[in-house]
């Protein structure tokens, strides 16, 4: 595990070469070659359909955290100024809950285009211009900057997993080092999602395009 989190080029390259961007690749070689891969883009199919499936499931989960914060801090105020009472906890949960709820909600959030994008030129391209964009954009900028987090969010949360780091209140969550893990985890989770927007991309490109995902409003 911990050749993953090491600063060299195999690391780099094992990290970067995900089964599903392989496979997309591979889409385009054939299709450069002019040959047929029925047998491929049925499971290139499945694999994009699987992995979407995952980042769905994650943000139906992580939605609930939202109304949850909300009641939290409105707890927190009552309590706070109409009763004089404070708690440490509770305070610090609403960060914890704020940190999971962006992390974990964000490959759901690739995969409905529902990040924020300066949009100048993409809407203008045809199908196949963005699936192109979609490509190398998912290939050389996104799953790099993911493994960049993935490395040194891993490191840091390997640190703090060795003291089990907790909160610096007395009677704050002892918890710091799982709240430190959902980096490394936010970071493998949008280098698989952004592997199936590539394998997603190819598709298009070969000739197989799937429907368009659903926004995230219809998710959440």
């Amino acid at each position: 595990m911990s050749f993953l989190f090491s600063n060299t080029v195999l690391s780099w390259g094992v990290l970067w070469a995900q089964p599903l961007l392989v496979m997309a690749f591979a889409l385009l070689f054939m299709r450069v070659m002019g040959r047929r891969a029925d047998a491929l883009v049925e499971v290139s199919i499945r694999l994009v359909r699987f992995m979407d499936r995952i980042s769905v499931a994650i943000i139906e989960a992580a939605k609930w955290l939202a109304p949850i914060m909300a009641l939290t801090v409105a707890a927190l105020v009552i309590t706070r100024y109409v009763f004089g009472i404070s708690a440490i906890k509770p305070q610090e949960s609403v960060i914890y809950m704020h940190a999971l709820l962006f992390l974990l909600a964000a490959p759901a959030t690739l995969l409905t285009n529902g990040h924020v994008r300066v949009d100048i030129y993409y809407a203008k391209l045809s199908e196949q211009g963005q699936a192109i964009v979609d490509l190398l954009g998912a290939s050389f900028l996104l799953i790099p900057v993911s493994i960049l987090i993935f490395k040194y969010g891993g490191s840091y949360a390997a640190r703090a997993w060795i003291f089990h780091e907790g909160s610096a209140e007395a009677n704050g969550l002892q918890a710091v080092y799982l709240l430190k893990t959902a980096i490394p985890v936010f970071a493998a989770l949008m280098m698989a999602q952004g592997s199936a927007m590539a394998l997603r991309a190819a598709l298009c490109l070969y000739g197989a395009p799937m429907p368009a995902p659903q926004s995230v409003e219809e998710h959440v």
